[in-house]
């Protein structure tokens, strides 16, 4: 039974969003009158196609998840407690978030190390790579491998629904204007994908203006969250506002944080394909959500330190197993 509602949980959205862009794409192109067809027919089939497209990339590309890493595995998590077993190298090396008590992070249900902006999903039941959050519209997570897929599929919706929404408002606005109304009745599909374009696109142009935004901060959702309540903490043990620098991600720029994901190349931008620094990279573990750049700024890593020495501080008047404290993420 639980197999039954999974794979209906999975198979829903996914039905819904490709009926949503066919039954759209059909009426847009058999009702619309007030363009030349084969411009409705052309702009109507690229936007649609590659909204599709790029929406299963999504799916197909998955998040990324430590356990496809082998080296990351725990084989014994006593072992991992008492420090006599110890992450790779190029965590030890690389990694900048740590756990509470200043150890690697571990997941003891996937028995995984944790690279750094790494979380557990308990839909996906596995431990997602600089995971941004679990979309239902995906019936997946979104994290480091599909960031840049989830975005443009934003970006291709948001032009896609402004397009439908123009054609059909300005086909509407004709037949009211002319006075057809007088003797015609409106045309009952036309309407209904106006009303439904007038609520795609509103949400998408916020969602897409809050989700672009977070990138070129380059933080996650869960990160956000995370950094009002270390705001809060900083402000309680200091009795001071902090610096905005907190997020040790953030390269800088702007402009930085779009290529970090994005890629280097308005052709990696436009079209729904991995970055070319990822493709050079796919023989090694750059590139991989295993590790990030960070900004060596002192204010940002003089915050990152306090945190985990206050924090180290805590613990040791009131000490716990290392495996049962939460995550500390900057």
């Amino acid at each position: 039974m639980l197999r039954v509602n999974l794979s209906v949980t999975s198979l829903f959205p996914k039905i819904l969003t490709t009926g949503l862009y066919i039954w759209t794409y059909y009426v847009t192109v058999t009702k619309v009158t007030i363009l030349p067809y084969n411009v409705v027919f052309t702009i109507s089939t690229v936007l649609s196609l590659t909204a599709l497209y790029t929406y299963f990339q999504v799916i197909n590309v998955g998040p990324g998840s430590t356990l496809d890493f082998p080296d990351l595995a725990i084989r014994n998590l006593h072992g991992v407690e008492i420090g006599a077993e110890l992450p790779p190298e190029y965590l030890t090396q690389k990694s900048v978030t740590m756990k509470h008590d200043g150890r690697f992070r571990v997941c003891q249900t996937c028995k995984h190390w944790k690279p750094d902006r790494a979380h557990h999903c308990s839909s996906c039941e596995k431990c997602i790579l600089k995971m941004d959050h679990h979309c239902p519209w995906f019936a997946e997570c979104i994290g480091f491998a599909n960031q840049k897929f989830f975005i443009q599929f934003l970006l291709y919706t948001t032009v896609y629904s402004t397009f439908i929404l123009t054609v059909t408002s300005i086909q509407l606005f004709t037949w009211f204007h002319s006075g057809r109304y007088a003797n015609e009745f409106i045309n009952i599909p036309i309407l209904q994908i106006w009303i439904l374009a007038i609520v795609v696109t509103i949400s998408m142009y916020i969602f897409s203006w809050f989700t672009i935004r977070q990138m070129v901060h380059n933080q996650t959702t869960i990160e956000m969250y995370g950094q009002r309540r270390y705001r809060r903490e900083f402000e309680i043990r200091h009795g001071i506002q902090p610096s905005s620098d907190m997020n040790v991600f953030d390269l800088g720029t702007s402009g930085a944080n779009w290529r970090e994901v994005m890629g280097d190349s308005w052709v990696e931008w436009i079209f729904p394909m991995k970055t070319f620094r990822s493709q050079r990279s796919r023989h090694t573990l750059d590139e991989h959500g295993l590790y990030f750049r960070v900004n060596n700024s002192p204010s940002t890593l003089g915050f990152l330190q306090d945190s985990c020495l206050q924090d180290r501080l805590l613990r040791r008047v009131t000490p716990r197993s290392s495996l049962d404290i939460d995550d500390h993420q900057s």
